[in-house]
């Protein structure tokens, strides 16, 4: 018995190559409307600022979102600014 071709058997079971990835132009990126399954993550012009606070203190932010009718992003901005002012750092944070 002679041994297999091992070349012969590894051309037998490779599969076909893929085909070549789809290139969209920058045209048809801006045209493309974003789809249900897309996830805006960021608006442009602004980054995110994040931290870990104790629950307590989210809950008292919820409490003066309450009793101001403000969001939680407009809380934050008075607050920057306020430490803003504080500490003389001529930063404007916008309230949207």
């Amino acid at each position: 018995m002679s041994k297999p071709d091992l070349t012969r058997l590894l051309e037998q079971q490779s599969a076909p190559p893929p085909p070549p990835p789809v290139v969209a132009t920058a045209k048809q990126t801006a045209n493309r409307t974003p789809s249900a399954r897309t996830k805006i993550i960021h608006k442009p012009g602004e980054v995110n600022i994040s931290a870990y606070f104790a629950p307590e203190v989210k809950s008292a932010l919820r409490q003066v979102q309450a009793k101001t009718g403000k969001n939680i992003k407009a809380c934050l901005a008075e607050a920057l600014q306020l430490l803003f002012r504080k500490h003389n750092v001529p930063v404007t944070v916008p309230e949207d």
